[in-house]
């Protein structure tokens, strides 16, 4: 099995933390990844289930391993990796105690995510060209909820169920599922509207005196989006 420490790298990246995965089959224990010293401290997740474990299959991995491996992650999984082809390619997740709720989250968490992650790269890098950069980060996360991406094709999809133990209340437990759902968009679409988003935000939080500096690093935010062959939507808090 492909090494676990991809799996540390998407829970950090989604707000939760692993101390241990612990199986209802001799299987499934094959997949547990070692404790984290910051799963100990905050919140641990035990499976009870997951896609594909009556018919005897073992977790799917390829969730764990995209933000660190890129396309190579999908080796093993040739139906996945053949739908992605050259495509730009995103991981959702959506966690809820109801199976369908989950999955539907995660169904319908492209857009948002993408604006976050766009958000989040936005203001990290134009805040050269931005004078107040507390009112521009409230603007700029204020579009988020209203954002809209297109062309977006959904070509994989698997599933958790787990035991969460919050260790910063008491050890309360629930039982959730978390989805994720893998999406390509061709990566011309995906290019124009990364484009228009980010030019979007500087009409609002840059002055006209320094659009054309601005424009300059919004290029050089694109190429690198462009060039980034990860899963960019694990990037994403939750």
């Amino acid at each position: 099995m492909k090494k676990m420490k991809s799996l540390a790298t998407l829970i950090a990246v989604v707000s939760i933390s692993f101390a241990a995965i612990s199986c209802a089959s001799t299987k499934g224990a094959d997949s547990a990844p070692a404790k984290s010293p910051k799963a100990q401290r905050s919140i641990t997740y035990e499976v009870i289930d997951w896609d594909g474990a009556v018919t005897g299959k073992d977790i799917a991995e390829w969730p764990y391993n995209l933000q660190d491996e890129g396309l190579s992650a999908l080796d093993d999984y040739p139906g996945i990796k053949e739908k992605v082809g050259n495509n730009k390619f995103f991981l959702t997740t959506g966690e809820n105690t109801d199976k369908k709720l989950a999955r539907e989250e995660a169904r319908n968490a492209v857009s948002f995510q993408l604006a976050q992650m766009l958000n989040t790269k936005a203001i990290a890098t134009f805040n050269q060209v931005i004078d107040d950069n507390e009112q521009a980060q409230e603007t700029i996360n204020a579009t988020a909820s209203k954002a809209q991406f297109t062309g977006f094709e959904r070509v994989a999809e698997t599933w958790v169920f787990r035991l969460k133990t919050n260790h910063l209340k008491n050890d309360k437990q629930t039982e959730e599922y978390t989805y994720y759902e893998l999406f390509v968009c061709d990566r011309d679409v995906y290019q124009q509207q990364v484009e228009k988003y980010l030019s979007d935000i500087l009409g609002k939080v840059v002055k006209s005196e320094n659009m054309q500096k601005a424009n300059k690093i919004r290029d050089g935010l694109v190429d690198e989006l462009m060039s980034n062959d990860t899963a960019a939507l694990q990037e994403v808090e939750q």
